[in-house]
């Protein structure tokens, strides 16, 4: 990066270490970070929505809930779920957020400007952590962006979460690591935009429900949407494509990583 001031702060979060950054303007330090904590505010509120794990979230809610339920969702949870039931289609069902369980025993609609999720099993579960931590991500970086009060050619600042990343206005470097033996190398210099990039090895927590096995190590997508580069590195995982006609669909560009290595 250059040599301007920028104000960095880190937490746990979305199970991962959260690092968020921004540039240092004339307002002084306490603009960029009233900014930050912003950020981070709506950071939570997504990760409360979204979350499996938390029983209280709309989706630990729907997990939890009986067939035939009809539950009250926020507009996070909504949209992540349009998203995710338009990818269930375009992939032919290779995007899967009820990871075989379901995938069309779940349906959203709108009813008097609120958003509703449907359950019609028993035993379907949803996770969104292939395309929810993206939204985040998304969610807190145009809040910190917003919350800096400059014109949009002037703000630089970042948000990184782990193996998602979105940025304007900085040049962060990526680097990618080697997990079975250990240490990185520089890849990528990312200036604007959202890159993303999944592990699919053995233990990998992200889940496909078909697809070429041996290509499951390290995807990278890189989009104007973390959300997007996020979920899109599952269908390139699946499929071995990184010409895969959604890629073009939605302005990304993608990489597969030989095993071990991943940003």
């Amino acid at each position: 990066m250059t040599s301007h001031a920028y104000l960095r702060r880190a937490r746990p979060a979305l199970g991962t270490l959260v690092e968020m950054g921004a540039r240092i303007g004339a307002s002084g330090p306490e603009a960029a970070e009233a900014a930050l904590a912003e950020a981070w505010t709506v950071l939570a509120r997504v990760e409360r929505a979204l979350s499996a794990f938390d029983p209280g979230s709309d989706v630990g809610r729907f997990n939890a809930a009986p067939a035939g339920s009809d539950l009250s969702i926020t507009r996070d949870t909504a949209t992540v779920l349009r998203a995710a039931a338009e990818l269930r289609l375009a992939s032919d069902g290779l995007f899967d957020v009820s990871q075989g369980t379901g995938s069309q025993a779940w349906w959203l609609s709108e009813e008097c400007g609120g958003h509703r999720l449907h359950k019609q099993a028993a035993g379907v579960r949803l996770d969104l952590g292939g395309i929810g931590k993206g939204h985040a991500v998304d969610q807190a970086f145009e809040a910190l962006a917003s919350a800096l009060g400059q014109a949009p050619e002037d703000v630089a600042c970042w948000v990184n979460a782990g193996g998602d990343l979105r940025a304007t206005g900085v040049a962060l470097p990526v680097h990618l690591r080697d997990e079975q033996r250990g240490g990185a190398r520089p890849w990528l210099v990312l200036r604007e935009g959202a890159l993303a990039t999944s592990h699919f090895g053995p233990g990998a927590r992200a889940l496909l429900t078909g697809g070429p096995a041996e290509l499951r190590a390290h995807v990278s997508v890189a989009s104007s949407s973390c959300l997007w580069s996020d979920a899109l590195t599952k269908v390139v995982a699946g499929t071995g494509r990184v010409d895969h006609p959604l890629l073009a669909r939605h302005g990304a560009t993608a990489w597969l990583h030989p095993a071990g290595a991943g940003a």
